[in-house]
């Protein structure tokens, strides 16, 4: 089945940069963290997204700026960030990455994003939508700079994204069933 959102997009990118002899052991190790954390945030396990967190993360979204709530500065407001995200149902992301580039302390990924945002989050944010769907498809680019402490945890998401995913989002209704759902252990 085609899905309109599928979080196995990003992780097969990640899979086959892996599956690529050369790198060394540290950047072998924060892929692998990469994975757990884009798995944890598609599951939407919020205990196991934050175990992949470095204490001294801080995240920015230069298309927001800092002061924006997708630009969390600490562990703590990255754990509200992700809660939010979580209890909200805004983890249903596909970022289907078109471009990878990793070395022993960043990975970066860069492609095609679409989310599903629940139509009652988008009326909150004072968009114009309907009722008739569950959810909205936000589309954009996004070039996301991951960052890796010693231990392979994730200490930054840098992210920019081009475009505005939110232009004309009235006209992009989803169900659930445009929307791969994962299930631990069965991706």
């Amino acid at each position: 089945m085609t899905y309109q959102i599928d979080p196995r997009k990003q992780l097969r990118a990640i899979e086959a940069r892996l599956a690529q002899p050369g790198d060394d052991a540290k950047t072998v190790r924060n892929l692998r963290k990469m994975l757990e954390h884009m798995r944890a945030e598609a599951l939407g396990d919020f205990e196991t997204l934050m175990a992949t967190v470095s204490p001294d993360a801080a995240y920015m979204s230069f298309s927001s700026g800092p002061d924006a709530p997708d630009s969390p500065r600490s562990k703590e407001a990255i754990a509200r960030y992700y809660g939010g995200m979580v209890a909200a149902n805004c983890h249903q992301i596909e970022h289907a990455i078109d471009r990878l580039v990793a070395d022993r302390d960043h990975v970066t990924a860069e492609g095609p994003l679409r989310i599903a945002y629940p139509g009652q989050v988008l009326r909150a944010m004072g968009h114009a939508v309907g009722d008739d769907a569950p959810y909205y498809l936000f589309e954009a680019r996004l070039l996301i700079v991951w960052g890796f402490d010693e231990h392979s945890l994730v200490r930054c998401e840098d992210s920019y994204i081009a475009g505005d995913g939110f232009a004309g989002i009235a006209a992009r209704a989803l169900s659930q069933q445009d929307i791969f759902t994962p299930v631990a252990g069965q991706w």
